[in-house]
C-alpha cells in the first residue's frame, strides 16, 4: 500500500484497484510525474542523438518567446494532470481542468491567426507542409516512451472513464514532450506554435484515449465467463 491509498482510506475513500508497475488511481499523479521524468530524459537523448538540438539554443533562450513556448505546453500538461487524477478518483474538477486548458489554447490561437495575416503567404505555406507535419511527428516520436509507460501501467487500473482519463494522461504526455521539443524546433511564432503544438499535444491525447479505450471495449465485448448448469 502507498502512502497515497493509506491516505485514500483514511478519509473513508474506496482503495482503488492497482495496475501495473505499483499504478493506481490514487498515485496516479506521482506515477504520471515519474513518467514525465524519464519522458523527458529520453526525450532529450532523442534530440541530441537524431533531432539534433536547434543551433541558435543559447542565443534564443534569452528571448521571451523562447519560455513561452515552453510555457504553454507546460501549462496545458499542469492542466491535463489534474484532469487525469479527478477522472481516475471520480471525483469532480476535471471539466475545469479542461476548460482552463482549451482557454490557454484558444488565446494561443488567437495569437496565431493575428500573426498570420501579417506574415507572407509563402511562409503560411511552408507553415502548413512541411514544417507542420514534421513538428507534430517529432512530438509524438518524443512523446512515444511516455504513452507506452502510461497505457502499461493503467492497463488494469479500473477506470470508470477510460477514454476520457486516457486523453487526459496523453495530453498531459503531449504537453511534456512539446516542451521538450522547443530544444529541437526552431520555430519563433504564435502562428506555428499555436496551432502545431496544439495539434501535437491533441493527437497525443487521441492515442493514449484509444489506448485504454478499445482494451476496455475489447473486454466488456467478452462478457462474464459462462457458469456451469447444476445437474
Amino acid at each position: 500500500m502507498t502512502i497515497d491509498d493509506a491516505l485514500a482510506t483514511a478519509s473513508g475513500e474506496p482503495l482503488p484497484v492497482s495496475g501495473g508497475a505499483g499504478w493506481s488511481a490514487a498515485n496516479l499523479p506521482w506515477r504520471l510525474a515519474e513518467t514525465a521524468m524519464a519522458g523527458a530524459l529520453a526525450g532529450v537523448l532523442i534530440i541530441l542523438a537524431w533531432l539534433k538540438l536547434r543551433p541558435d539554443l543559447t542565443l534564443a533562450a534569452n528571448g521571451a518567446f523562447f519560455w513561452i513556448k515552453a510555457a504553454y505546453p507546460l501549462a496545458i500538461a499542469a492542466c491535463a494532470l489534474v484532469a487525469a487524477t479527478r477522472l481516475a478518483r471520480e471525483r469532480r474538477g476535471a471539466d475545469v481542468a479542461f476548460g482552463v486548458a482549451a482557454v490557454l489554447a484558444g488565446l494561443m490561437l488567437v495569437a496565431a491567426a493575428v500573426q498570420i495575416i501579417d506574415l507572407p503567404t509563402e511562409m503560411v505555406l511552408a507553415m502548413l507542409w512541411p514544417d507542420g507535419a514534421i513538428c507534430v511527428a517529432n512530438v509524438l516520436t518524443l512523446a512515444a516512451p511516455m504513452l507506452l509507460l502510461t497505457a502499461v501501467g493503467l492497463r488494469r487500473v479500473e477506470l470508470e472513464r477510460p477514454a476520457a482519463t486516457g486523453f487526459a494522461c496523453g495530453l498531459f504526455c503531449g504537453g511534456v514532450a512539446s516542451t521538450v521539443d522547443g530544444l529541437h524546433c526552431w520555430q519563433e511564432t504564435y502562428a506555428f506554435v499555436g496551432p502545431w503544438f496544439s495539434l501535437a499535444m491533441l493527437a497525443c491525447g487521441a492515442v493514449e484515449a484509444g489506448s485504454l479505450k478499445i482494451p476496455s471495449l475489447i473486454e466488456r465485448g467478452r462478457g462474464p465467463p459462462p457458469q456451469a448448469v447444476g445437474g
